[in-house]
């Protein structure tokens, strides 16, 4: 591939790394709503609570998987770049950010998990 095809394949992996996040962010924000406005509590119906719990850790698998592949994906183009003979600035600057893309990755997954482990604990607590 040459530089364009690979700051195009970047753009594109970017692009689904911010859009993976939305609906579970969405998803999230209206779970908070719900508890927040005792909608939903520790005393609700059990099958609603394991409801909850299941659409919001098969929201979190999904947005999770996407945006690890999208980071692989994002990691391959960054090989890729620093391979060039020559390569522009911005190419440059995009094979400089692998370590921060992991670093992301990792907060990602760390933070998906807390927020499960706090919904757990506020709906079986």
């Amino acid at each position: 591939m040459d530089e364009n095809n690979l700051i195009n394949s970047w753009n594109q992996q970017r692009s689904i790394r911010v859009k993976s996040q939305l609906a579970p962010t969405i998803l999230l924000s209206a779970v908070l709503a719900l508890c927040a406005t005792g909608a939903i509590t520790g005393d609700s119906d059990q099958y609603l609570k394991l409801f909850l719990v299941g659409l919001v850790a098969s929201g979190g698998v999904f947005s999770v998987t996407a945006m690890v592949a999208a980071v692989r994906d994002s990691l391959s183009v960054i090989d890729s770049l620093k391979a060039l003979k020559s390569a522009s600035a911005l190419s440059q600057s995009i094979a400089k950010s692998g370590s921060q893309l992991k670093a992301l990755a990792l907060l990602f997954m760390a933070m998906s998990t807390f927020n499960f482990v706090v919904l757990l604990l506020y709906l079986y607590s």
